[in-house]
């Protein structure tokens, strides 16, 4: 019995091993640059960023890679430690670097802050921090795959000092980091991804705990065996978002060749798992958790039966055992005809889950998908980018909700969504599914045109108001005051006051002027020529 139980114990460290293995076949050359900067000279210190980098560079190592990792880097220390990851992940085939700490946008541009940085003239910029395309140059080239993470996005006072000092033309533009474009011309099989703990523009939180919220969710599904890079990060934006009452959304760029995984790839969970004999202790298999997660995510989307959530469940699991299943609910529900306005709902179906699962692939009556409840799961399923962002709550603002066009949906934009769905008797959970979004899209493109038009007229109004030439008044002489030398001259020296030559003269009289002085005589006689003048 002890030489049967020692051949299965056998069997079972040989199975490990293959699985370590094959964990690490995906990229045996696994590099990571992992940097967390707290202790800031010239700006308050952040409570988490080295301790997040602590935790990531345990689970990158856990993952097999090979960890270069830095806290609390002045200027060399960061430039160093980038020079030996470029170095290290030259003939990589994964390469990630991950950094938490301040960093900035100035025009477009990122920036990360050492700790010895102070940042009070437009030139330390290139000499007293590390561009963020410096990260991107020292990534390998294809085909390997290059993942950059940046929980950089926090309230920095270094970059209001450094506004202060740079020309309009230069000002930083926003808070946080601006987007990285990844372009995907050049990808082969291998490709970049960027991933940022919250939205372009916005700032992300440290929490009240040791780790940043979005540093703990990224420990949790980065690494998760059977789960897809970009799966693990969407899972990760949800539960942040949930965490901070949507504050804070992280989101990711990518442009990959190929399925990338952290932790180890589990088989397929159509494969039949080998049953343990009775001798045997369960073990727990390294598919169990992952196989449990899409099992709950496809009950999920066949209880809803929308758009939306079979699209979140392909998202996540593209090759799952309900992948073909899911596909041809998407064709059937695409054929059906939308229904907008105020068509009564049909009455959801009350059949058993397992039965539902079992009948999922028939094109079965469900509730009107207007009248789902939205969650996070089915607006991040849209696939709203900032435009669109900023064209809904235009919308909402043509049909008079309170809130700012700025492409976040904060407090104000949550609310506003909640009051159009109880106005239109849609469960008010402030978050959009497909078809609601539709319908609030036909619903206001009159009142959006109208907006527009009237702030198109204003604007117009405003620029001929400004244009139209100024009537300007006729310039009055200008009087030249007398030098002070004659001003004091003839306060010494008053001139009598002219006298009238009408009141000197008497009516009905003329002067006249002699040798004896003057005389008058009466006005119809001329004064005498003889030794007179005639005044």
């Amino acid at each position: 019995m002890r030489f049967w139980a020692a051949i299965v114990g056998l069997f079972f460290l040989a199975a490990a091993g293959l699985l370590q293995a094959s964990a690490l076949a995906a990229g045996n050359n696994r590099v990571a640059l992992v940097i967390g900067n707290s202790k800031y000279v010239y700006a308050p210190a952040l409570p988490n960023p080295a301790g997040d980098a602590r935790l990531m560079a345990e689970v990158l190592r856990k993952a097999g890679f090979n960890v270069i990792e830095g806290v609390d880097l002045d200027y060399a220390g960061m430039r160093d430690r980038l020079n030996k990851f470029t170095e290290a992940s030259y003939d990589a085939d994964t390469a990630l670097i991950y950094y938490a700490g301040h960093g900035m946008q100035v025009n477009g541009k990122n920036y990360l802050i050492p700790v010895d940085a102070e940042l009070t003239a437009p030139a330390h910029l290139k000499t007293r921090t590390i561009q963020i395309d410096e990260l991107l140059a020292a990534l390998p080239p294809d085909p390997a795959v290059g993942i950059v993470i940046l929980d950089a996005c926090r309230d920095n006072p270094l970059a209001r000092t450094l506004a202060a000092s740079l020309p309009k033309s230069r000002s930083t533009t926003a808070p946080g980091l601006a987007p990285i474009d990844v372009s995907s011309a050049d990808v082969g099989s291998g490709g970049v991804l960027i991933a940022f703990a919250t939205d372009p523009g916005a700032v992300s939180y440290d929490g009240n705990g040791a780790n940043s919220p979005y540093t703990v969710s990224l420990a949790r599904h980065l690494a998760e065996p059977g789960v897809e890079i970009q799966s693990a990060l969407t899972r990760v934006r949800g539960e942040v978002t949930a965490e901070t009452d949507g504050r804070q959304r992280p989101w990711h760029n990518a442009s990959l060749g190929r399925e990338v995984f952290i932790g180890p790839q589990a088989p397929s969970p159509a494969a039949p798992a080998p049953q343990p004999s009775a001798t045997e202790t369960p073990a727990a298999s390294t598919d169990a958790r992952g196989w449990e997660i899409e099992q709950r995510v496809w009950d999920e989307a066949s209880k809803r039966n929308t758009l939306a959530h079979y699209e979140a469940y392909l998202q996540q699991f593209p090759k799952g055992a309900f992948a073909d299943l899911a596909r041809l609910n998407i064709d059937q529900l695409k054929k059906s005809p939308v229904v907008v306005g105020n068509t009564p709902p049909v009455v959801a179906d009350t059949e058993s889950d397992a039965s539902r699962s079992a009948t999922a692939a028939a094109p079965a009556a469900a509730a009107n998908p207007e009248t789902d409840t939205g969650t996070e799961l089915t607006e991040s399923a849209i696939g709203l980018d900032r435009q669109e962002k900023i064209d809904l709550q235009e919308r909402l603002l043509a049909i008079g909700y309170d809130l700012e066009a700025d492409g976040d949906f904060g407090l104000k934009t949550r609310r506003a969504i909640g009051q159009w769905q109880e106005e239109n008797k849609l469960p008010p959970t402030t978050f959009l599914t497909s078809k609601q979004y539709a319908r609030l899209k036909l619903d206001t493109d009159d009142a959006l045109k109208s907006s527009r038009a009237q702030r198109a007229s204003e604007a117009e109004a405003r620029k001929q108001e400004s244009a139209a030439p100024q009537k300007t008044e006729k310039p009055q002489p200008v009087v030249r005051a007398k030098p002070r030398r004659d001003r004091q001259r003839e306060a010494a020296n008053p001139r009598p006051a002219p006298k009238s030559k009408a009141a000197g003269r008497k009516s009905g009289f003329r002067t006249c002027s002699g040798i004896d002085g003057t005389f008058e005589v009466p006005a119809s006689q001329r004064c005498p020529l003889s030794g007179y003048a005639h005044y």
